[in-house]
């Protein structure tokens, strides 16, 4: 029941995150929604060495130059590490 409790809370988490980072787009821009799901699960993705973590999604998503939501995709990239991070401890 725990166990579930928690992914429950982390999917609505993750959910608000992404919709808040919707909400505060600057300008119209197709398919943004699943763009951002895209930076996010991007910003997520980490490479273990021998026990440590290197954010090399994160490290990819700052250099990818997009030319609208600047942003808002940098702030979805920096999301995906946050809960990344949160997911090392918890």
């Amino acid at each position: 029941m725990g166990v579930l409790f928690m992914f429950i809370i982390a999917l609505l988490i993750w959910a608000a995150g992404i919709y808040l980072l919707f909400r505060n787009r600057e300008e119209e821009e197709e398919l943004l929604l699943l763009k951002l799901i895209g930076y996010y699960l991007l910003g997520s993705f980490n490479f273990n060495v021998n026990g440590l973590v290197l954010p090399l999604g994160f490290v990819i998503s700052l250099f990818l130059k997009p030319q609208q939501n600047k942003s808002v995709k940098r702030g979805s990239a920096i999301f995906g590490l946050a809960m990344m991070i949160l997911g090392l401890f918890f």
